[in-house]
């Protein structure tokens, strides 16, 4: 899906006047009844639970017992659209180039009308960690040149696309300090290559919501450990599968044009026949949300 259309979705759902932008979060204190997060236009809110659903540069990890460093893939990233008619792309297709130290891969989104593309080429460089900063689709080229002409002919198409350092962090022994949890890249921030970011942010919603609706402002701070208890591991997984999946495409690439096999890849059943509330029910010894 392409990451608009997956917001507008949530956001239809959603009651009027419930989001509210301009909120940068600042800090957040807690007691044994609430928690109170406070924001850099001078407001502050009170509740029974804060969710630090804020990124990979989030400010309220920094509440918990760690705070760990971004760990750097050794790879820089492009990412971009194009239409899909602009290349006579193939309808549904999914298709990954590998070849020494670079890796692209393109597949469809908007029904088809769209592909998005990431592109994986090495570098030694500094960058900070940013989804917004700019690329140059010259310099995008120049990296993929010689490489099959459908490649050619994709970034050929590019106008405007955006390059960041790859970068993850490892698990985190412990998302929840009383009233506040992690969710999302700021509990388990991945590497792309599994294209599990989003979902398994998706799935802390569906635990954390599982648990939230059978507890109270009283039962709430041991709701969110068992939220943690359900997610943490299984995020962690993934979180390795997706570096793995790097080497396993670093592998592949050889060296001086040189094709390898890559190593085989596990049994992925576990990730997608997951069913996150179903797991968070179990956790709390319930069945569709009935005792």
């Amino acid at each position: 899906m392409h990451r608009s259309d997956l917001i507008d979705l949530l956001a239809e759902g959603l009651p009027p006047d419930v989001v509210r932008t301009g909120y940068r979060c600042t800090g957040v204190d807690q007691n044994a009844e609430c928690a109170t997060v406070s924001f850099s236009n001078g407001e502050t809110v009170t509740s029974d639970v804060v969710v630090a659903a804020d990124g990979i540069h989030s400010v309220l990890r920094e509440y918990g017992e760690e705070s760990l460093a971004a760990v750097p893939s050794g790879s820089v990233g492009y990412r971009g659209l194009i239409p899909a008619a602009s290349v006579s792309w193939p309808a549904g297709t999914v298709r990954v180039w590998i070849g020494p130290g670079r890796h692209f891969v393109t597949y469809p989104v908007r029904s088809g009308a769209l592909l998005t593309f990431l592109a994986a080429v090495p570098t030694d460089a500094e960058m900070g960690e940013s989804w917004s900063a700019p690329g140059d689709p010259a310099a995008l080229a120049r990296e993929f040149a010689g490489w099959d002409p459908l490649v050619e002919s994709i970034i050929g198409q590019v106008d405007t696309t955006f390059r960041w350092r790859l970068h993850d962090r490892e698990p985190l022994a412990k998302w929840t300090n009383g009233r506040l949890t992690l969710l999302g890249d700021a509990a388990h921030a991945m590497l792309p290559h599994v294209g599990q970011g989003a979902n398994q942010a998706i799935e802390d919603g569906a635990a954390l919501a599982a648990v939230l609706g059978e507890a109270d402002r009283t039962t709430a701070a041991p709701a969110l450990l068992t939220y943690e208890s359900v997610r943490r591991d299984r995020t962690a997984r993934v979180q390795q599968i997706s570096r793995s999946s790097l080497a396993h495409m670093r592998a592949a690439s050889g060296s001086a044009g040189e094709l390898r096999e890559p190593p085989r890849a596990e049994d992925m059943s576990w990730l997608f026949g997951y069913d996150a509330e179903a797991e968070a029910y179990a956790a709390m010894g319930t069945h569709d949300g009935l005792a």
